[in-house]
């Protein structure tokens, strides 16, 4: 059998307090996938960790333009500390072809998922031009990013935008959005926002606060 064909290269994003508890899971599924790392500071006070939890997203920007010459793939899987994978990446991620720019679990619109839209408040800080392409990743612990789509949200342009606070779930695919390209559902049942403990199924988990020990 030959080897799976990752069309990604993979970043976990996390703190030196969180690190990466579920790497070993990840690396033991997908012995030949590239893997970075992405420190960001942890909060100082409630209110700091709070803030940088709403503009993670942030962290992201910032990590592509400081690492870019080091992926050689058109792809990029962003991945959240307590995420737990213990299967064969490409067999869950598809490799998205057209203009699109960004994949996450869910996505939804401040129109048809108006129940479900996270942080209201949030949208009349959008410049007007953006309006009409809000959108929302939620959460944003699974992402699969274009190389295009990251290089485009380096311009100029939208510094202002990054500068701000805005949730980081609502920012990020819109101004993907702004940018020109598409963004996509990837099918993700187990991905959410209350905590859980992967049961004896194989799959991709979110989010996963405890260890998890692996079986020999």
């Amino acid at each position: 059998m030959n080897p799976p064909v990752y069309h990604f290269e993979c970043v976990w994003m996390t703190t030196n307090v969180t690190g990466t508890p579920h790497a070993a899971a990840l690396q033991a599924a997908n012995p030949e996938l590239r893997v970075h790392t992405c420190y960001s500071p942890q909060g100082e006070t409630p209110e700091d960790s709070r803030h940088r939890w709403r503009n993670c997203d942030r962290n992201i920007r910032g990590w592509w333009d400081e690492n870019r010459a080091e992926v050689a793939t058109d792809q990029v899987l962003f991945l959240e500390w307590d995420v737990f994978a213990n299967v064969n990446l490409p067999d869950h991620l598809p490799s998205l072809g057209g203009n699109y720019g960004i994949a996450g679990p869910r996505i939804l619109s401040p129109i048809s998922d108006r129940a479900f839209w996270p942080f209201q408040e949030d949208l009349p800080k959008l410049p007007r031009e953006m309006e009409a392409l809000a959108c929302a990743t939620a959460p944003l612990a699974v992402l699969l990013i274009s190389r295009a789509a990251l290089d485009a949200i380096q311009a100029p342009c939208y510094d202002a935008i990054f500068a701000d606070d805005i949730f980081c779930e609502t920012r990020l695919p819109t101004v993907i959005r702004h940018a020109g390209f598409r963004v996509v559902e990837m099918r993700l049942p187990d991905v959410g926002c209350k905590p859980m403990i992967p049961g004896p199924a194989r799959g991709i988990y979110h989010p996963v606060k405890q260890p998890v020990y692996l079986s020999s």
